[in-house]
């Protein structure tokens, strides 16, 4: 009888991990279901093994054939920002991007492409239209911060703020042709500002800001090498 109890318990256990799994590979993030909607409204599909939450492609794009950029500033309008509130700081104020933030953010974001995409030579910028010009859009969608903005409306000066990460920040890359318009992919992740415990402040926040947007251009340059050997 204790046997049967044993196996069945086990049993019970092995179908709940089980069902653990699946439905951990079964949950997909928002902004990966926003994607999958724009992108099958332009007709394009899912990139398997892509080193991104989501790619979509355009069948029979010939991404060989682009040999120049032209680049589009980082567009930070309309970021969410999904603050997680925590009711034991007095001084927990909403937070909000400036015009200094968003300057940083674009700065850092066009360092990237460059340093990843433009500086060896594989492609080099364009300013106009043409046949071998690949148009790239990107967008921040959210910032999801882990505390109060280290400036004098979210915290005192004499407060420090401890966290894992700074949180985390989701991009949407659009790519385009230059001349047609036709919407070629649709690129959209996820990414941890850090995951060590540290102070979180102006300064650490920079640094995780700057490496996010450096592994995102270095996935991109990553995937346009793949696609384009094609």
């Amino acid at each position: 009888m204790n046997m049967f109890f044993k196996h069945t318990a086990l049993k019970l256990v092995l179908i709940g991990l089980l069902g653990s799994v699946v439905a951990g590979c079964s949950i997909t993030k928002n902004h990966e279901k926003e994607a999958q909607i724009k992108a099958d409204k332009e007709g394009l599909s899912a990139v398997k093994n892509s080193r991104f939450d989501g790619t979509f492609v355009a069948p029979n794009a010939e991404f060989a054939q682009y040999k120049k950029l032209f680049v589009e500033q980082l567009d930070l309008t309309d970021v969410k920002i999904r603050k997680q509130s925590n009711p034991s700081l007095i001084h927990d104020t909403p937070w909000e991007l400036n015009d200094n933030d968003r300057r940083f953010y674009q700065e850092r974001y066009t360092e990237a492409l460059m340093n990843n995409l433009i500086v060896d030579g594989r492609y080099s910028t364009a300013l106009q239209a043409g046949a071998d010009v690949l148009s790239v859009r990107a967008k921040v969608l959210e910032i999801a911060p882990l505390g109060s903005k280290d400036d004098f409306k979210g915290r005192p000066t004499s407060v420090k703020v401890y966290s894992e990460g700074m949180g985390t920040m989701t991009l949407e890359i659009s790519l385009y042709d230059s001349t047609s318009g036709k919407v070629l992919a649709i690129i959209t992740d996820q990414r941890d500002l850090g995951k060590i415990w540290e102070e979180n402040n102006r300064v650490t926040n920079n640094i995780q800001v700057r490496l996010a947007f450096d592994a995102w251009l270095k996935k991109l340059r990553s995937e346009l090498d793949r696609l384009s050997a094609k």
